[in-house]
């Protein structure tokens, strides 16, 4: 009886760490969302304003992204899901990794105890592995793209984050055209409320020890 009780204290604590406890490093992993919704490829220089090729539609994405409180930075790895295609002329791969650690940001609250992370300075990321298909082959001259734009809201109860990379930094070389040139992709994806992460860790340790309780 008192293992029950101590487990139902458990699941108590999580809704109340939820509500008031800030976590120093805040994982939100991806669950949804267009993921990679908006890229283009262009002649070096040019991206994105004048693109070559558009991405045809949007790619899903699986990953996470960790808000670190105490250094106010964030940590992203996004991975493909799913081909994302240039218009039937070249393709990011699935299997295709971004990842940026240390993107300096700020936050501001946005009321009801929401908040949102906005990037504060320049960062630079990381694509390995970078699939790419494209007839006559591309040949990758730069995999570490310049991260911009990136926002996340935290708290809303419908939490969304989106970030750019490119377009310096993330170069080829295609043999079919002859000439080098640079992509920029920015996704959009969906994540969770950070306290129902919070009470799920804590809630089912509660349900856990009620659970060992009653086998013994």
């Amino acid at each position: 009886m008192m293992r029950n009780r101590l487990g139902a204290v458990l699941f108590a604590v999580g809704l109340a760490v939820a509500a008031t406890a800030p976590a120093s490093a805040l994982t939100l992993p991806v669950i949804g969302g267009p993921g990679l919704d908006q890229g283009f490829v262009c002649t070096s220089g040019q991206c994105p304003g004048t693109p070559l090729l558009t991405l045809s539609g949007p790619a899903a994405v699986t990953g996470s992204i960790t808000y670190h409180e105490g250094t106010s930075t964030v940590d992203i790895t996004l991975t493909l899901t799913q081909d994302a295609d240039f218009g039937g002329v070249a393709q990011l791969l699935a299997g295709t990794t971004i990842v940026a650690t240390d993107v300096p940001v700020m936050t501001f609250p946005i009321g009801g105890g929401a908040f949102q992370i906005v990037q504060l300075g320049s960062a630079q990321g990381l694509v390995d592995p970078l699939l790419v298909d494209a007839p006559g082959g591309l040949t990758v001259l730069s995999n570490t793209p310049s991260v911009s734009g990136l926002t996340c809201s935290v708290g809303t109860g419908s939490d969304q984050c989106g970030v750019s990379f490119g377009p310096g930094g993330l170069e080829f070389h295609s043999g079919l055209l002859g000439q080098d040139l640079e992509a920029f992709v920015t996704f959009n994806v969906n994540v969770p409320e950070p306290g129902t992460l919070v009470t799920l860790a804590i809630g089912v340790a509660g349900l856990a020890f009620m659970g060992g309780r009653r086998r013994a």
